[in-house]
């Protein structure tokens, strides 16, 4: 028996961990952990690889635990990190080939073990529209 939630935030960190104990196997296979998935989430294969810098600030992450995560994607293969041409200060982070098979199959395996997915369509509109509600200033 499940024991009520006492709060919107516990409710959400069970569907975030649901979730990502869920698609734990696949990630394993592929090498990744949910840091790696949120590089490789974090970087949409049909733009320009962003810098480093744009990563960090979409997932909220510091430089130096970046750093360790992207060296940990460019030994698996899943991205190179080059310097910017446009400015040298900066590195970009590009999906291999493999990054972007490694970036599909992951996000398809979170997608396939979060719990929401038994919600219907309407159900799923109007959770979307309260979640949006809840972010906007």
């Amino acid at each position: 028996m499940r024991l009520p939630h006492r709060s919107p935030l516990e409710a959400l960190y069970e569907i975030v961990t649901t979730t990502t104990r869920g698609a734990e196997p696949a990630l394993d296979a592929l090498g990744l952990t949910m840091p790696t998935v949120y590089v490789l989430w974090a970087i949409d294969p049909d733009e320009p690889p962003p810098t480093m810098k744009a990563i960090s600030e979409r997932i909220d992450s510091t430089k130096s635990n970046l750093t360790f995560t992207t060296e940990r994607l460019v030994e698996l293969g899943y991205l190179t990190r080059t310097e910017d041409p446009t400015n040298r200060r900066f590195r970009v982070l590009a999906l291999t080939p493999e990054g972007r098979e490694a970036r599909e199959a992951a996000l398809a395996a979170l997608d396939a073990a979060c719990p929401l997915r038994k919600l219907g369509r309407k159900q799923l509109d109007q959770l979307f529209a309260l979640l949006d509600h809840t972010l906007d200033d």
